[in-house]
């Protein structure tokens, strides 16, 4: 048995997995690092570090406001699509 690790290539680690959440979740937009204010996108790292600071904002996210950025992100899509089609 090999002692190294198998790799799941194309699969998520979990830093990047709550990378791409804080960017559902728009946390970025309140991120102490400016980096992620000024995309509006969360540039990672371990944890990532809005993360670790605010884990209560990810929960909140999920559990009680997760149809309202359904919507916001079915309309950013919508509006994609129909400029795409221009």
């Amino acid at each position: 048995m090999s002692r190294v690790p198998p790799r799941y290539d194309g699969y998520p680690d979990c830093d990047d997995t709550l990378r791409r959440l804080a960017d559902v979740l728009q946390i970025p937009l309140t991120c102490r690092q400016s980096r992620c204010q000024r995309r509006g996108e969360c540039q990672g790292g371990y944890g990532p570090p809005c993360y670790f600071e605010n884990h209560r904002d990810f929960v909140a996210g999920v559990r009680e406001q997760m149809q309202e950025y359904r919507e916001y992100w079915d309309r950013q899509r919508r509006t994609m699509r129909a400029l795409s089609r221009r």
